[in-house]
């Protein structure tokens, strides 16, 4: 028996009630780490310098996030075998 397209559809709340805690706060703290990584970063005085600035948010704000993740990703794949 097939299943219609219709009939697998859910809307976003339903999916967000399924989300355990844990996961609600990983996703909540994978939004805000990028945020407080380039306030932390930012240097108001002196002269701006770009590739200084990207080099230290992708090493603070991106690969923890990329790692932790990652991590999570596997562990998850380790768990349903």
């Amino acid at each position: 028996m097939t299943i219609s397209l219709d009939d697998q559809k859910e809307s976003l709340m339903e999916r967000l009630e399924r989300l355990s805690q844990t996961m609600r706060l990983a996703i909540l703290v994978s939004f805000f780490w990028p945020i407080f990584s380039i306030i932390h970063i930012w240097e108001p005085r002196g002269r701006f310098y770009f590739q200084a600035f990207i080099k230290k948010f992708v090493l603070m704000g991106v690969l923890p996030l990329v790692i932790s993740w990652g991590i999570w990703w596997v562990v998850q794949g380790l768990k349903k075998r």
